[in-house]
């Protein structure tokens, strides 16, 4: 399922939701509304039309703010208050409508009210469900991962390739046994490895795009983020939590990312390689 077809499905499932709560509950007096049953499917309708314009057409657009390796709950939660703040208001405007009310700030703050109420509990259960799916399958990946690292990740085992890295304002030469990273910083490329015993970084004037097709046809490098290529021997180990898979190395800090739409590519190349 994409995540276009899974952003529809969701909003069809909370807008039938809406409508069958208020149909079965029959709240601010739709108990004694003779049209109760077209007026809680025009609940329904209006939700689903305010997610579909927000979840399909609005989150493309901002594909920084919801880019899923940047996925936090606070993100999440701040979303869905624009959702149902969103909601709230479209349900005010829908009643004012039907039934020919006053628009104003009480008949909306009601109706956020009601709409933060009908849609707590889903909304509570679909955040910590995301989480929580998101936690479970990096964690299993980086288990399984990690694994495969202390059991068949020897470095002197490994073939060395040259790594060459030619730029406007220098070359840098090394090999797959002392490169460990390169991470975009704007224009430039920064290179970190090893001298020895010494952890080097070297800043060079490249884009990581060029890098990357220069790289490509060294089996033990990979780009796992659209900012980050790593030398995959030196990997010490993996993490891996909801916002997805996450890479160590033993001579630095740093902990590199693995896009979500890499990581099965990842996982396809390790295996290759082992």
């Amino acid at each position: 399922m994409t995540s276009v077809t899974r952003r529809i499905f969701y909003s069809v499932v909370m807008s039938f939701f809406v409508f069958l709560f208020l149909l079965v509950f029959r709240p601010f007096g739709l108990g004694s509304e003779p049209n109760a049953l077209f007026f809680c499917a025009g609940f329904g309708i209006t939700c689903f039309l305010v997610m579909i314009v927000l979840n399909v057409i609005v989150i493309p657009l901002l594909p920084g703010f919801f880019d899923e390796n940047n996925w936090f709950v606070w993100k999440e939660m701040v979303w869905v208050i624009i959702n149902v703040s969103a909601v709230g208001l479209a349900n005010a405007m829908y009643t004012a409508w039907f039934m020919n009310l006053n628009f104003d700030l009480t008949l909306v703050g009601t109706f956020q009210f009601y709409t933060v109420a009908v849609a707590l509990l889903p909304i509570i259960i679909s955040v910590l469900t995301k989480y929580s799916v998101l936690r479970t399958k990096y964690e299993r990946y980086s288990d399984a991962l990690s694994n495969d690292v202390k059991t068949q990740h020897l470095l002197e085992n490994q073939e060395i390739h040259p790594v060459i890295i030619s730029s406007s304002n220098g070359k840098l030469e090394l090999d797959t046994h002392r490169f460990l990273f390169a991470k975009s910083s704007d224009n430039y490329l920064e290179v970190m490895y090893m001298d020895g015993d010494t952890l080097k970084r070297d800043l060079l004037r490249k884009t990581l795009k060029s890098t990357a097709e220069e790289l490509e046809k060294i089996p033990d490098i990979f780009q796992v983020h659209r900012s980050y290529i790593v030398n995959l021997d030196r990997v010490s180990r993996f993490s891996g939590n909801a916002q997805g898979l996450k890479l160590h190395f033993e001579e630095v800090e740093t902990v590199v990312p693995v896009s979500r739409n890499l990581t099965e590519s990842l996982r396809n190349r390790l295996a290759v390689r082992h």
